[in-house]
């Protein structure tokens, strides 16, 4: 039971279930020969040999050599941490490859291909995972439209209310524009302080509620409630986003820059 939980731990780290075998008899064995390993990992010799290469070349094993007989030894479990760590950056490496041809992707896909996609989102994890959404299109500039009182809800969720600004920076460090058109408020004042480490312009348009917020990025529109209802949706759709893009840029040159 303790070594199957083990196998399924080092396997989490990327290992496979034959190289988890081997480096646990290892761990146990201390410093030997494959043909040892083999027995102990109850495995064959050859393959034995082939995973306790991979394992060093992974750093995990490490080989030396005793009277022309080659053997292994299991490094510090520590050093797994180091190979996760590894394989985060090698994610972060390439998600940002293909962020970067997202944009090049979507414009090859035939835009009749697919129907309209709607997806409905409920709850604090929902709103978060619409805003999430709005980070992975490759898109530079997020067009919005909505009261900053609304939708960084303070009074009724602290913890979701900082979430937001913790969002927010994230998304400019991500090279995101917020190309907003807002409310005068004191929440919108403080977004508007805000603008330049945030990468945020802003417009006001006065006499106008705005109980909602409406994102738009990419091919995609975003409707956001997240002061009481906590409910939003994603459209995801060409026609619809090019659209909603039109009329806030249309709407955008008609109103005066943001002052506080």
């Amino acid at each position: 039971m303790i070594t199957a939980l083990l196998l399924q731990a080092l396997g989490n780290t990327g290992l496979s279930e034959a190289e988890g075998s081997v480096y646990l008899a290892l761990l146990e064995l201390g410093s030997q020969p494959a043909s040892v390993v083999a027995k102990k990992a109850r495995l064959k010799r050859g393959h034995t040999y082939n995973v306790l290469s991979d394992l060093a070349a992974k750093g995990i094993v490490q080989e030396f050599e005793k009277d022309s007989v080659k053997y292994f030894t299991a490094c510090s479990p520590l050093v797994l941490i180091s190979l996760l760590e590894r394989r985060k950056e090698e994610l972060e490496v390439k998600k940002t490859g293909l962020l970067q041809v997202m944009p090049d992707l979507e414009r090859i896909r035939n835009p009749f291909s697919v129907q309209p996609k709607v997806r409905l989102f409920q709850g604090i994890d929902g709103i978060k995972e619409i805003y999430e959404d709005t980070l992975r299109t490759g898109d530079k500039n997020l067009y919005a439209i909505g009261d900053f009182d609304h939708f960084f809800p303070r009074e009724n969720d602290p913890e979701l209310n900082d979430w937001i600004w913790n969002y927010c920076t994230r998304r400019a460090k991500l090279g995101i524009t917020y190309i907003g058109i807002t409310n005068k408020s004191a929440t919108s004042d403080l977004a508007f302080k805000k603008r330049k480490t945030e990468k945020r312009t802003l417009r006001m348009l006065e006499g106008i509620d705005l109980p909602v917020e409406v994102n738009i990025y990419g091919n995609k529109v975003a409707i956001i409630s997240s002061s009481k209802d906590m409910v939003g949706l994603i459209i995801e759709d060409k026609p619809t986003a090019d659209t909603f893009r039109n009329l806030h840029k249309a709407i955008w040159q008609m109103l005066p820059e943001y002052k506080l």
